[in-house]
């Protein structure tokens, strides 16, 4: 049987390999490619000599010159063609494409509302129909952004005109609804109706069950005043405990009495606490009436003398309501309000208690707060939750605060005199105190006639009262900051808060209230939340503290979350002033400040 012969192995091609007759057949096809183009070329060239010799001869014949002119005109039509035909691929491929993209630009450029005109590249294939491709898709990008600016401008300005706890018009958004009512009421002669609704005793709630307890109760209570009211009506709270209703199309006084018996009743209600079976909240109201356009025609003309009629209805009783009448307008006395107050203020038997704010690490202090104590002769030491609200919101209230801040500065200014650093004293202030138009002012004899430097004094504000009023409270906080004062944010765990607006408002400190150090260490959620204030501090470069540390477990638990600064039963109680208090120490030691103590470097 005849052998085959074994055909020579072959090595697989590679990517460095091509194939022996697939590389004869390139090479073939390269030397016909180049023997085209060199034929090709000297076809060129002998039609263009041809050409050349023709027109010669054609002109020659038609002008009489010699050969050389004639040759030398034939080269300058053609020149002047050439650069007509350059013209014109010129502005076929650039020109044209550089005025689209310029049109595109300028509309761009021009718009106000998106990114401008889409202009169709998909034919032009060179670098230009690329601009404008790329251009196309950053007017989609302009306009996708525009659209996220948009919705966030919208949802920032609800925030603004919403409160964020009840979801009720707050006061700016309210002033800017009542404006519109007005005008219609105008135009129909028809009256409205301000009704100021203020909460009798809601701050027990808030001492005696906590600040979440009061904000359920704030909500309920909102959505029941806007449930029971008619759906042309308006609810809106103002700030804290303070709601405020306008009523339309109101024929009479006994339709606005009605209305404000609806509200008082509807409030009364009891409220179940969340979480504490058969732990219920209970408070009342008293609402003063103003009438549009018989008692003013402004906004906050109609609030001022609505407010007025209020605490003539707290006075009488609480639980009702009263119209506003021009005898309101009569100043208060000096002496007003509650007597047994005022004569408690004459003998001087409200005095200030202080307690320390102490450095965990080392013991020392770095501020102190000084707390409101009412000797009374009968009942011993009062704290403000039993008298405060005798005072009202007149003149009798900013005795108060006259009192509580002059005596506060006057201690700082012995201790300084006496060589001790202390660190801030820090003074509370209620609602109705800080929305005071003399309060700036107060603050600033106060620093100033004891000499204190800035930052001596600090001034605690409760997180509802802020947001309560973003804008005012912006503007007020930068009054108190000007006459020396520095602020001290509270509850800042368990009320509504805007992160923008505690950046805004540029407190020195934060504050742990004593409901949220209760539940540590035990309470996953209230170690969830002071690990979260602590963080939102650092973040914004401030210092936290705590109070209500009252076991050994609630300081630890507040030292791991990163909160040294502490104050408590179990560090020092409240006590009056003296010279030297233990906690003190002389002012060469350079006390560092709460803010220094707690600052981020030096949280562990």
């Amino acid at each position: 049987m005849p052998s085959q012969e074994e055909p020579p192995p072959t090595e697989p091609p590679g990517p460095d390999r091509v194939p022996l007759p697939r590389a004869r057949q390139r090479l073939s096809i390269g030397r016909a490619v180049v023997g085209a183009t060199l034929a090709s070329l000297l076809a060129a060239g002998i039609g263009l000599w041809w050409l050349d010799t023709t027109l010669a001869g054609a002109v020659a014949a038609v002008w009489p010159a010699d050969r050389e002119q004639a040759v030398g005109l034939v080269l300058l039509l053609q020149a002047i063609a050439g650069a007509l035909a350059l013209w014109l691929v010129l502005a076929w491929r650039v020109v044209e494409p550089l005025r689209r993209l310029k049109r595109q630009a300028s509309a761009i450029a021009r718009s106000g509302q998106g990114g401008g005109p889409r202009i169709d590249w998909d034919g032009n294939d060179n670098e230009l129909g690329a601009v404008g491709r790329h251009l196309n898709r950053a007017i989609d990008r302009i306009d996708g952004l525009l659209e996220a600016l948009e919705g966030r401008h919208a949802e920032l300005h609800r925030q603004a005109m919403v409160d964020a706890l009840t979801g009720l018009p707050n006061r700016r958004l309210f002033a800017e609804l009542f404006t519109h009512a007005a005008s219609v009421a105008r135009r129909g002669q028809q009256p409205l109706a301000l009704l100021f609704i203020d909460l009798d005793r809601f701050k027990q709630v808030n001492d005696t069950l906590g600040h979440r307890a009061g904000d359920e109760l704030l909500r309920v209570l909102g959505q029941r005043m806007r449930t029971v009211m008619r759906g042309s009506d308006l609810v809106g709270r103002l700030s804290g405990d303070e709601f405020v209703a306008l009523l339309s199309e109101v024929e009479d006084a006994q339709d606005v009495a009605h209305a404000a018996l609806r509200l008082i009743h509807a409030i009364e209600q009891p409220v179940p606490l969340p979480g504490q079976a058969g732990v219920q909240m209970q408070v009342s109201a008293s609402i003063g009436i103003a009438r549009f356009p018989a008692d003013g025609r402004r906004f906050d003309e109609l609030l001022q003398r609505a407010d007025q009629a209020m605490y003539r209805a707290k006075a009488a009783g609480r639980g009702r309501f009263a119209l506003y009448r021009p005898q309101d307008d009569a100043p208060e006395p000096a002496t007003g309000g509650d007597a047994e107050l005022a004569r408690a203020l004459a003998r001087h038997e409200l005095q200030l208690h202080y307690q320390p704010l102490l450095d965990t690490r080392d013991g020392r202090a770095v501020g102190a707060e000084a707390l409101l104590r009412w000797q009374h002769p009968d009942q011993g030491y009062l704290a403000p939750p039993h008298f405060i609200h005798r005072a009202g919101a007149g003149e009798q209230l900013q005795a108060l605060t006259r009192h509580v801040l002059h005596t506060a500065c006057a201690q700082q200014a012995r201790w300084k005199a006496a060589g001790l650093a202390v660190g801030p004293v820090a003074v509370n202030l209620s609602a109705a105190e800080f929305r005071h138009d003399q309060l700036p002012a107060h603050v600033g004899r106060a620093v100033h006639e004891h000499g204190l430097g800035r930052g001596e004094l600090a001034l605690e504000l409760c997180s509802h009262m802020v947001m309560s009023d973003p804008e005012f409270s912006l503007l007020r906080a930068a009054e108190l900051r000007r006459e020396g004062a520095e602020l001290v944010l509270e509850n800042v765990a368990t009320a509504p808060l805007s992160l923008a607006l505690l950046a805004q408002l540029q407190p020195t400190r934060l504050k742990l209230e004593a409901g949220l150090v209760a539940g540590l260490p035990h309470d996953a959620a209230a170690v969830a939340a002071v690990h979260g204030v602590v963080h939102l501090a650092r973040g914004l470069g401030v210092a936290v503290s705590a109070v209500g540390v009252e076991t050994p477990a609630q300081r630890e638990a507040l030292q791991r979350a990163g909160c040294l600064v502490q104050q408590g039963f179990l560090l020092a109680r409240p006590a009056a002033a003296s010279e030297a208090p233990a906690w003190a120490a002389p002012r060469a030691a350079q006390r560092p400040t709460a803010a220094s103590a707690s600052s981020p470097d030096k949280a562990h």
